[in-house]
């Protein structure tokens, strides 16, 4: 598993905004822009099913499913539901603590 700090290609901070950027029939895509001397640091699309968002509930993953098109069943929905909740809750822990052991061996 590789894991890495967005760093700013001009001032190498790791200070970064996500501007999360969406139009009906593209995918979702993702900007980042350093907080700190404001430059366009990357950009990524995110693929269908792609896009989690932590605590905002059902009705944000849901219409998620809707722009992606792939909208189904409430049975099937609410199921993807938990078991995306559970998977990425558990990669995010697993991600942090990885990244905390790199950060110790500096």
């Amino acid at each position: 598993m590789e894991i890495h700090v967005q760093h700013c290609q001009s001032c190498q901070s790791t200070n970064m905004r996500n501007i999360l950027y969406r139009k009906e029939g593209e995918p979702d895509r993702v900007f980042v822009e350093c907080n700190d001397c404001k430059e366009f640091v990357a950009s990524y699309k995110l693929a269908p099913l792609g896009y989690y968002h932590n605590g905002k509930g059902y009705e944000s993953f849901i219409r998620s499913l809707h722009r992606n098109g792939d909208f189904s069943g409430g049975r099937n929905i609410s199921n993807l539901y938990s078991q995306t909740q559970e998977e990425e809750s558990t990669m995010f822990k697993k991600v942090i603590e990885t990244l905390e052991e790199k950060e110790k061996k500096k």
